[in-house]
């Protein structure tokens, strides 16, 4: 029985840089929030765990992560402005007129007023809308986090006021990102019953057939035309007013 053939989502390369975001990111709303609310009951099983140098590990641990995610982004924009298959995937990411027509047929779909599902091509809008705001929150919390960690320079430029305004987008941003990604996104990785009990692309880099059908069935159109062989063209026989043409000036 032969092998289930399998199509290509995410690169190795492509893998890894998730992997270093999420890995920072979940770092980062741990010890970020451990600081907002010292007094939670997660946060004293940590500290019970941890020992007396706990919050001092916070501190080193919050910057350490948010550094292996500059670290991450700047080689994300590196690769997508240096590789073919960087580029391809911005451009990708990049909205469209039909983004529009897939989220009203999706909204028909889900609430049972329309039987057929939208047919998404590489990215949905869902994904485009989750790729820009990480890329617009990365930059926000960069932002700001670097003014908070670096706080003593940055005080006698904008003063009290300035950091207040610095710490309150900090934690506000910190909190839409993580309801983002804790209910939006992994709710389509994990608990969405079309890719039940997970969406495998981001660990393995492949989807099925069965699954691009269902999530990307246009993107999978394009790949299968893309390996259809050439089939050579045959030279038009000559028509029998040609052959005709041809028998009288062999005679002449």
């Amino acid at each position: 029985m032969s092998e289930e053939k399998k199509y290509l989502r995410m690169s190795k390369n492509e893998r890894i840089q998730h992997f270093l975001l999420l890995i920072s990111f979940i770092v980062l709303v741990i010890t970020g929030f451990w600081l907002k609310f010292p007094e939670a009951w997660w946060v004293k099983w940590i500290v019970y765990i941890i020992g007396e140098n706990a919050f001092e590990a916070r501190s080193i641990i919050h910057r350490v992560a948010s550094v292996v995610l500059i670290v991450a982004s700047v080689y994300h924009l590196m690769y997508i402005s240096f590789s073919d298959r960087g580029r391809k995937l911005v451009k990708d990411f990049l909205p469209r007129k039909s983004d529009i027509s897939e989220f009203t047929g999706s909204m028909k779909y889900l609430t049972g007023k329309s039987e057929i599902k939208p047919r998404f091509g590489r990215f949905s809008y869902i994904e485009k809308m989750e790729y820009w705001a990480v890329v617009w929150g990365t930059v926000i919390m960069g932002l700001t986090g670097f003014v908070l960690w670096f706080k003593d320079f940055f005080f006698k430029y904008i003063s009290n006021t300035g950091m207040d305004i610095a710490t309150a987008i900090h934690y506000y941003e910190a909190i839409l990102a993580s309801l983002a990604i804790l209910v939006w996104h992994f709710y389509f990785i994990f608990m969405n019953p079309d890719v039940a009990p997970m969406n495998k692309a981001w660990l393995s880099g492949y989807l099925t057939r069965e699954e691009m059908e269902n999530e990307h069935p246009r993107e999978l159109e394009e790949q299968e035309k893309m390996e259809e062989p050439e089939v050579p063209e045959m030279p038009e026989s000559p028509s029998e007013s040609e052959k005709s043409e041809e028998s009288e000036k062999s005679k002449d």
